[in-house]
């Protein structure tokens, strides 16, 4: 779903259809207390801010909706991930469009940033979207994107390529213990 506040944007998905829950980014969330949420099937309402990091460490927030008739993706176990193991992410990188879902694969866990690194295209927008298995488990709420050297845009490229260019870029995600362990103590 679409996570609107005065000053910023993002993506959001819902962690628990009952109480309204919405999962999205500290850095979506921070300057806002009230969102207007935007679902697939064009239903809009609004939400309030639950709780998030200040320090964006992890990059995390849970707010509240009024809608109604939502539905939630089920948690999964990251622990499980695989290097190669295929991944996923539906949302809303602004220059790309609304609902766009990108597929990759789990590259791996950097422990001292509490980050999944995977080859999932995002863009900004896609931020506080889920990273989830084939399954449909999300193991991972996107954050950002951390590069290792130079970056090529592949997709206006006028070379041929006889395999895939070496990817430069990888997405990053807190992992989805981390953010069930935040939002317990949010609701404390």
């Amino acid at each position: 779903m679409t996570v609107r506040g005065a000053s910023s944007g993002g993506t959001g998905w819902v962690l628990d259809a009952e109480k309204g829950h919405v999962v999205t980014n500290a850095h979506v969330a921070i300057n806002d207390e009230s969102f207007t949420i935007g679902t697939f099937d064009g239903k809009t309402g609004t939400a309030t801010r639950v709780g998030y990091h200040r320090e964006m460490r992890p990059d995390l927030a849970l707010v509240q909706t009024d809608l109604d008739g939502l539905s939630e993706f089920s948690i999964g176990d990251e622990s499980t991930l695989r290097a190669g193991d295929p991944l996923l992410t539906i949302g809303h990188p602004g220059r790309y469009g609304d609902w766009v879902m990108s597929i990759g694969r789990y590259d791996s866990y950097r422990s001292v940033s509490d980050w999944i690194l995977s080859t999932v295209p995002t863009s900004q927008g896609n931020s506080g979207g889920p990273l989830f298995t084939p399954d449909g488990d999300v193991v991972g709420v996107i954050s950002g994107t951390t590069r290792s050297g130079e970056t090529e845009d592949y997709s206006k490229s006028n070379e041929l390529y006889a395999e895939f260019p070496e990817i430069r870029e990888l997405t990053t995600g807190n992992p989805v213990t981390t953010l069930m362990d935040s939002v317990n103590e949010w609701l404390e």
